[in-house]
């Protein structure tokens, strides 16, 4: 069973495409809401959810829907994300062989080889495609929702009833700021 979910964020939860100002600074990306209600269903069954990105600009938008999340790469620093494996594994008391980890690129190797259950999306490079489970969508494509219905289909995460669920869904959406 899997016990914690890890998910990238640029060409996981989005298409990969940022709109910048002309001074390079990320001012819009587009995401699905499907996902979002996605990730809520992960955390009504009980598996929480965290992210890392490389990108400062998704930051905010995570900690303002309460989810956690770790930045790898800012001015002056970028790390490998499997540096963060072990803080994140002991935050959530789990072990790398009942985490998921869902990536695009391949700045999300090193970490994927790591986990017990890693994933991609289906337009990402063969690298990743060799050491993963490969959903059948496309970044930016309802990814956390395929995820999630892939993952009750293989009896990976238990299947709780719809009443009981969207009670708890609808606590943890009154949490959110948008």
């Amino acid at each position: 069973m899997i016990k914690l979910v890890i998910l990238d964020v640029d060409g996981v939860m989005t298409d990969g495409t940022k709109y910048y100002d002309r001074d390079g600074k990320v001012v819009l990306k587009l995401f699905c809401d499907k996902d979002w209600t996605a990730i809520k269903r992960f955390r009504a069954i009980g598996i929480p959810v965290v992210f890392i990105t490389g990108d400062p600009y998704n930051e905010m938008i995570l900690k303002n829907r309460n989810l956690p999340v770790v930045v790898n790469r800012g001015e002056g620093f970028h790390k490998d994300k499997v540096n963060y494996l072990a803080e994140i594994l002991e935050d959530f008391n789990c072990f790398a062989k009942e985490v998921l980890y869902l990536g695009d690129d391949l700045f999300d190797y090193g970490i994927m080889r790591e986990v017990g259950h890693p994933y991609c999306v289906s337009n990402s490079p063969r690298t990743l495609q060799d050491i993963s489970a490969v959903l059948h969508c496309n970044g930016g494509e309802n990814v956390v929702m395929h995820l999630f219905e892939d993952l009750e289909d293989r009896g990976l995460i238990p299947v709780v009833p719809y009443d009981e669920v969207m009670t708890k869904i609808y606590d943890l959406d009154l949490k959110e700021k948008f």
